[in-house]
């Protein structure tokens, strides 16, 4: 079953509610007390799910447990002031559970009008490329060292039983530079396009350009410079080669400037034609990036939606006490999530 919230800063009249959703969403990935994140969580949830809307929510809520089935739950923000906000967090007071954690109420953003209701499934066998930049120094400045290995380490175990060629194909791109990432889309593999790329490595947002970047290796050395979210678009969305999920496992890869809808690297790529971004939308911990791929993998393995998979994830990371749990945004062009899913005519 499926529920969509749209329109929301314009439906409850969102002045009063900015300040305090604004002030609080910084805090809450450091560690902040559980009744603080129910708070905010609480609001955020008060916030959508007003009048009409509220009691489709129920109505949608009894039919689904009635049948014994999960209702998605899409949320798209109209307000760009109201885009960052870390709706993540939302807590059904009522029944106490954050919505985006709960198997019942997958939850998604969106940037789109729905027009466009594509399924994301990919032929076998699935082809996942993967890119992780090693670098240590951006700009002059020293970066935080990132367990490369062991998130690569962590991907292959979780994917290792679907890992046969046949029904999937996991490969990485041997350098980090941005040639050799475009090149590699070009190619795709032996012809055939990838259905997800993966990147380990830093990230950031830009606020004079206004645009979210990745940090890959400079040409003919070893430091970093940053890949702006416009260029990755164009790599990732040549015709015929564009994957069907982007997960950037970096800091502040959903993290977008006040005012804009697509200035996170997210939401620029979700607007270029990637039917699926999954982004980070605070800073992260080196730990936290490497425990969400290793649960995110091992659940979407489990043929499961993208949807459900990073549910899952969520809860687990949160039952682990990461405070990072809500860091995780999900963006969809599509409602359809099963990437890992069989399909009709196959190749």
């Amino acid at each position: 079953m499926r529920a969509r919230t749209e329109n929301a800063a314009a439906a409850n009249g969102g002045d009063e509610a900015r300040p305090a959703f604004r002030d609080a969403a910084g805090s809450l990935t450091s560690g902040s007390d559980e009744r603080i994140v129910q708070e905010v969580g609480s609001q955020l949830f008060e916030f959508i799910f007003q009048r009409k809307i509220l009691e489709l929510y129920q109505e949608c809520s009894q039919a689904a447990r009635k049948v014994d089935q999960p209702f998605l739950i899409r949320l798209r923000v109209t307000d760009p002031t109201l885009a960052y906000v870390p709706w993540e967090t939302m807590y059904d007071k009522k029944n106490r559970f954050y919505v985006t954690t709960s198997q019942s109420t997958p939850f998604t953003r969106a940037v789109d009008d729905y027009a466009e209701e594509r399924r994301v499934a990919a032929a076998r066998p699935i082809r996942v490329l993967g890119m992780a930049a090693r670098v240590k120094v951006l700009n002059g400045f020293p970066l935080d060292e990132i367990e490369v290995d062991a998130e690569q380490v962590a991907i292959k175990r979780a994917l290792s039983e679907l890992n046969d060629g046949k029904r999937l194909k996991l490969s990485w791109i041997p350098s980090a530079k941005a040639r050799d990432l475009n090149r590699r889309f070009l190619r795709g593999d032996e012809g055939k396009r990838w259905d997800l790329f993966h990147f380990i490595g830093h990230g950031g947002h830009d606020p004079e350009r206004q645009m979210g970047f990745i940090v890959v290796q400079e040409e003919g050395g070893s430091k970093g410079i940053r890949l702006y979210a416009d260029m990755l678009k164009a790599f990732l969305t040549q015709p015929g080669q564009t994957p069907s999920l982007v997960v950037l496992n970096s800091c502040s890869g959903a993290q977008g400037e006040p005012g804009s809808l697509f200035s996170s690297t997210a939401a620029e790529l979700i607007q270029g034609g990637v039917p699926a971004v999954i982004a980070m939308q605070f800073e992260i911990s080196d730990n936290m990036g490497l425990a969400f791929a290793d649960t995110f993998y091992t659940y979407l393995a489990e043929s499961v939606s993208i949807q459900a998979a990073l549910a899952h994830t969520r809860a687990e990371l949160k039952a682990r006490q990461f405070a990072e749990w809500i860091s995780p945004v999900l963006y969809m062009r599509g409602l359809d999530g099963e990437i890992f899913v069989d399909r009709a005519g196959s190749e």
